[in-house]
């Protein structure tokens, strides 16, 4: 039928098996997009985060036996959303066409002339098995595959005709079969597949709590019991499952499974959209990530930028610019952009920073720091700018110093070039406090890793005596200063105060 120009467009973005790295770069493209996000408990929560502040987010459920919304409901929301915003993406776990539901969806919206398009995503049919050492075809042992649900469309177990999955040559990957183990390897057994066919079960695949159980048909069912796995789950049944333990490269990552608090503070990128700011995670998180730690970010602080109005006029009257961290480097560039200011108007101002990372930011502008200071503090970069400068300031001529930094500086840089120079602060960017809700396991988290003395105030505010009990790890001694303020004697230092330091400390976990 003919569109309706008053409407929006919903897009089905199959979000993957869990782990987040597995969304496609166009879904994450509509995800960042949307105006509304549907989606339901299969996404990863972080996927979230890529939406806008203005996204609308609406949470639908769909966990076995407790439906939040029945698919007829969402299917209507959908619909009426469409009506609301000019972009509705609907978020679904693994593909939206595998046993997702997605043609439904899709169908019912067509029906209602909307314009749908549909994402695929990566799904754990495929997914889970490689993540946990099997190939789902491999030469000679295994010609193709089976992808069969386990489950009807009233929840119950799906009505599968096994007579019809007895070759041997093909594997068969059953989804949503948690509760039904038992009796899918005796519907296999009965139908004539040999009951020493090797058999897995994978729970919370690809995702660093992945967990698996492997046996045959003729005890899989018995060996599942005492597991104890979680779903969302996949079976898989075939010769190829006997490969996992050579090719199991994922669980035996260094960190794998170890259960890693991380509080940070978000970073100003989020807030901004300039061309050399990619909003990227954390490092450290992304380095525990990859080594296979299952990391819980918890943010405890959120990094804003200040729009400054008279920008290009405190610029103009600046003979030196000084930046103490890499987020007034880009809180500056942010206001030029704002300000609508020619590049030009820095001719004839000299930078200074502290550090290396400082002038590394600095450097992605296309301007390299005139002065880097030997001590990486405030005091440390007066020291080095007052030596720099000395023939100017004695002989009694006052040079116009900006100083771009945080809000809640603790204003040593100042002090230490009071009556020297000619000197202005500008508040660039706020360190709002901020926790995030819900801290996944606080009971049997392996440790806790704090990164700089607010990290370790805003997080132990609350719960503070059953977050002491976790083990600390420090990045430096301000940091376990600052721990054994708040009662945390056991505290495991990094040699010294660097991310790959603290990462050599948490292998000895």
């Amino acid at each position: 039928g003919s569109w309706k120009n008053n409407m929006g467009k919903v897009v089905l973005v199959g979000a993957g098996p869990g782990d987040e790295g597995l969304l496609t770069l166009k879904g994450e493209k509509y995800i960042k997009e949307a105006d509304c996000l549907v989606y339901d408990r299969l996404s990863s929560p972080k996927l979230l985060e890529l939406a806008k502040d203005t996204c609308e987010l609406i949470y639908v459920g769909k966990e076995n036996h407790k439906h939040v919304m029945k698919q007829e409901s969402i299917n209507e929301l959908l619909f009426q959303k469409s009506n609301e915003y000019p972009l509705v993406v609907r978020l679904k776990g693994g593909d939206p066409y595998v046993f997702g539901r997605g043609g439904e969806e899709a169908l019912y919206l067509t029906d209602k002339n909307v314009r749908v398009e549909v994402v695929p995503g990566v799904s754990s049919s495929v997914a889970a098995l490689a993540d946990a050492g099997i190939p789902i075809t491999h030469r000679g042992i295994a010609k193709g595959f089976n992808v069969i649900t386990a489950h009807s469309r009233k929840d119950e177990e799906a009505d599968i005709d096994y007579s019809q999955l007895t070759d041997s040559t093909i594997t068969c990957v059953f989804l949503m079969g948690l509760a039904h183990v038992k009796s899918i390897a005796k519907g296999l057994m009965d139908a004539g597949r040999d009951k020493n066919t090797p058999a897995a079960v994978i729970s919370n695949a690809t995702l660093p709590c992945q967990r698996k159980c492997i046996g045959k048909l003729c005890d899989i069912g018995h060996k599942i019991e005492q597991a104890d796995l979680r779903s969302p789950a996949v079976i898989v049944v075939g010769d190829v499952v006997s490969l996992c333990d050579k090719l199991d490269f994922f669980e035996k990552r260094p960190m794998f499974g170890k259960k890693i608090i991380v509080p940070y503070i978000q970073s100003v990128d989020k807030y901004i959209d300039i061309p050399y700011s990619r909003g990227k995670q954390s490092q450290l998180i992304e380095k525990l990530s990859e080594l296979g730690a299952d990391v819980t970010a918890v943010i405890t602080g959120k990094i804003k930028p200040i729009i400054i109005t008279d920008f290009q006029d405190k610029i103009k009257t600046s003979d030196w610019i000084l930046f103490t961290s890499k987020n007034g480097v880009k809180t500056f560039f942010y206001n030029l952009n704002k300000s609508k200011a020619d590049i030009r108007i820095l001719c004839g101002c000299q930078f200074g920073v502290v550090g290396s990372a400082t002038a590394a930011e600095l450097r992605k502008y296309h301007i390299n720091a005139d002065l880097i200071s030997e001590v990486n503090t405030g005091k440390g970069l007066a020291d080095s700018f007052l030596k720099k400068t000395e023939l100017t300031w004695k002989k009694g001529r006052k040079q116009n110093v900006l100083i771009w930094s945080a809000q809640e500086t603790s204003g040593e840089l100042e002090k230490a070039l009071e009556g020297f120079v000619n000197l202005k602060k500008i508040d660039a960017y706020v360190n709002e406090e901020y926790i995030s809700e819900n801290v996944r396991f606080l009971d049997d988290a392996d440790a806790v890793v704090y990164t700089s003395v607010s990290n370790v105030n805003r997080f132990l505010k609350e719960n503070h005596s059953q977050k002491k009990k976790i083990k600390a790890f420090s990045i430096g001694p301000k940091t376990t200063a600052a721990l054994h303020d708040n009662g945390i004697s056991d505290v495991v230092e990094a040699y010294e105060c660097s991310y790959d330091s603290l990462i050599q400390s948490l292998k000895e976990l």
